[in-house]
């Protein structure tokens, strides 16, 4: 038996990924054991059918990722609450089994494709951007901070814990949606196969149309979030109703597609899936995706038509499948007009017509667009404007949303951009929003490849079609949304994608020439390194944590839970193992009451550093270090005379934490340092 040689390159890649997704997710996929249950065995799955075999990992992952993303509401697991997206773990731990299964696999992977230079540089930017901008929010530590701390970084209050999150998450929603295109690709290669992955995607659609449909039906509140549920809109399985909406858009064409192309078992449940979409497009009530479900299928029937003129036998246009395409249109058309009707009266309310309804009430394009162009476009565009190579950073749209529109006396609440090329632009400046350009260029020329190979006789045509039409229809969608948060639907664009890429391949496709020449190589290095330039600059001046905190006068209060009152009225905040307080020097002398409640302080005393910041953390001096072996309040006094009016931030550093839960079984989950009360100041000690 031949031996298996081992890939080094991925071996040790497969490590460090390995110990970056276990920390990835304690910290942010939520332990909670009932969760953890359900989760554990799918995510288990997935990396050992990668592991075993490929082809079974990517089917495995495509069928499940539509189907995934509401699971944490189940266990009441939502916003506000701090969580990784389900189908973006399903991926990491897919990506984990693939790097795996390549480092123990032989043969080499193909790089084809001329849509690989855009997304190899573009990747580069996003990783340089998402680095540079993390340790933005550390302060850069440890090169110039002296710790981690929860800073604030903008006027909400939104601390550097927040921050981190929308950096890493969104980097990922581009960085793992261009991974999950390339592993297609490179795994999926002969058309053959192409029944059997759409065979699945079907399945999983109508698995979760119908749990939809049994959300509409019987209720609303289960796997829902809690938004989405005061506004009685359907989200399925899927992270909210729009996303369950554009989903439904895109993925109609292509079921479509598979009723003409095949026979058989598959059409039946393509019907099915069909008509339940057509359905519940008109109650989950996401206007866009009524929308572009519209122009999905206006695209489908005009590729068909266009490729019968093409080949100059429009005579022989299939009756039965021009009925049908045009039948489907004309029926959403009258129910559209049907529920009007009904919506006017009251009889069987359609929420989607329902929105709709009250959209073409209002008088005013911006009234329209709800705030879009006047507020997040606008703010997406002035920091286009101050930072028109690099952008504000990689997830920094929503943090800096707020700071703008303080400046420009504008009402944000942010969750992105609401516009995908505007999400670029203000994040990774024109820079960026060239590559994402070039890469939609290229899909549009792999389209024109693909439609000329496909368009007369072939079966596949018509998966062809509706994958185009999908394609098309999101890119309408994404002009005023950006679903930076809502993985499912960037794994359902760039499945479509990889689609129209498979059916472009010849059976013998002749090797092209070498993707990265000379040329490319150097012009891509001198763009990274100019972004890199331009980037770190931005970061460690205007766009810094001290130069946003001197800009809008940002209190870096840090560290501290919430203010609570001992019995005797004493107003007292806790510390985690470290509090900073901003605060200015009224008198010479400052008055610090600390207090420690550790179940075993007399044996195991706890040691507290006092420190004062200025210049935010330029220059750091240790007040004191004091040893605490009892639990009586205790006011520390120093005396500061040539900070007498100055503003300086008052740093508590703590040995150790300790948590009332474990500790007295208190249902207390904090971890603890001491308690910091009212600051004071004296005129002499």
């Amino acid at each position: 038996m031949k031996k298996r040689k081992i890939n080094p390159l991925f071996l040790v890649l497969g490590i460090l990924f390995a110990i970056l997704l276990y920390f990835f997710y304690f910290r942010y996929v939520p332990t909670i054991k009932a969760f953890q249950i359900v989760l554990a065995p799918i995510l288990f799955a997935v990396f050992i059918l990668t592991i075993v075999n490929l082809r079974w990992g990517v089917y495995f992952f495509v069928f499940s990722f539509p189907l995934i993303n509401s699971l944490p509401y189940f266990f009441g697991i939502a916003e506000p609450i701090p969580h990784a997206p389900a189908a973006l773990v399903l991926f990491l731990f897919f990506f984990l089994g693939w790097v795996i299964h390549r480092s123990l696999s032989s043969t080499q992977i193909e790089y084809k494709e001329k849509i690989y230079i855009p997304l190899i540089l573009f990747s580069l930017l996003i990783l340089v951007s998402g680095v540079i901008t993390f340790f933005r929010y550390t302060n850069f530590y440890p090169f110039l901070g002296n710790g981690i701390y929860e800073y604030i970084t903008n006027v909400d209050g939104v601390t550097s814990g927040g921050a981190f999150m929308s950096t890493i998450f969104f980097s990922l929603n581009y960085l793992s949606a261009f991974v999950f295109f390339f592993i297609l690709l490179s795994t999926i290669k002969s058309k053959s196969h192409i029944k059997k992955i759409l065979s699945l995607v079907c399945v999983s659609t109508l698995l979760s149309l119908c749990f939809g449909l049994f959300q509409y039906l019987i209720n609303i509140k289960i796997g829902n979030n809690p938004i989405s549920i005061r506004q009685g809109l359907i989200n399925a399985t899927f992270k909210d109703a729009l996303s369950f909406g554009v989903y439904v858009a895109i993925i109609v064409p292509l079921l479509l597609g598979v009723i003409f192309a095949f026979k058989g078992l598959v059409r039946i449940i393509s019907i099915g899936t069909l008509i339940l979409s057509l359905f519940m497009i008109f109650f989950i009530g996401s206007k866009s995706g009524l929308i572009c479900l519209f122009i999905s299928l206006i695209v489908f029937i005009a590729l068909y038509i266009k490729s019968k003129i093409s080949a100059k036998k429009l005579i022989f246009i299939s009756l039965k499948k021009t009925v049908v395409t045009f039948g489907i249109i004309i029926i959403l058309i009258g129910t559209v007009i049907v529920f009007f009707q009904l919506n006017k009266k009251k009889i069987l309310p359609s929420r989607t017509i329902m929105r709709m309804s009250q959209t073409f009430k209002q008088r005013s394009m911006d009234t329209i667009l709800k705030g879009r162009w006047n507020e997040l476009w606008k703010v997406a565009l002035l920091m286009i404007k101050d930072y028109p190579l690099t952008g504000v950073g990689m997830g920094g749209y929503i943090i800096e949303a707020s700071n703008y529109a303080k400046v420009y006396k504008t009402r944000l609440n942010p969750q992105s951009a609401e516009n995908y090329f505007l999400q670029v632009g203000s994040e990774l400046g024109l820079i960026g929003l060239f590559f994402a350009l070039w890469i939609f260029w290229e899909i549009i020329k792999k389209m024109r490849r693909s439609y000329l190979k496909n368009s007369n006789s072939n079966k596949n045509r018509f998966i062809l079609f509706g994958a185009i039409a999908g394609v098309i229809s999101y890119c309408f969608n994404i002009l005023v949304h950006s679903y930076i948060g809502s993985y499912e639907i960037k794994y359902a664009f760039w499945f479509l994608v990889a689609l129209i890429f498979i059916l472009a391949r010849d059976d013998k496709d002749e090797e092209e020439k070498k993707l990265f020449s000379g040329r490319i190589k150097i012009s891509g290095i001198i763009i990274i390194a100019l972004f890199t330039g331009v980037h770190l600059w931005n970061s460690t001046h205007s766009l810094s944590l001290a130069g946003r905190t001197e800009k809008f006068d940002l209190k870096q209060n840090f560290g501290f839970y919430a203010p609570e009152k001992t019995e005797d009225g004493r107003a007292f905040q806790w510390a985690r193992s470290y509090g900073g307080k901003t605060t200015i020097m009224a008198k010479p002398v400052i008055s610090i009451p600390i207090h420690a409640a550790h179940p075993d302080i007399q044996e195991n005393p706890v040691r507290v550093k006092i420190f004062i910041i200025k210049d935010f953390f330029k220059e750091k001096t240790l007040l004191d270090e004091i040893v605490i072996n009892n639990k009586t309040w205790t006011n520390y006094e120093y005396s500061i005379p040539e900070e007498v009016d100055k503003e300086v931030i008052l740093l508590i550093k703590v040995s150790r934490t300790w948590t009332p839960m474990k500790a007295i079984g208190v249902p207390d989950p904090r971890n603890l340092g001491v308690a910091v009360g009212k600051i004071k100041f004296k005129d002499k000690i």
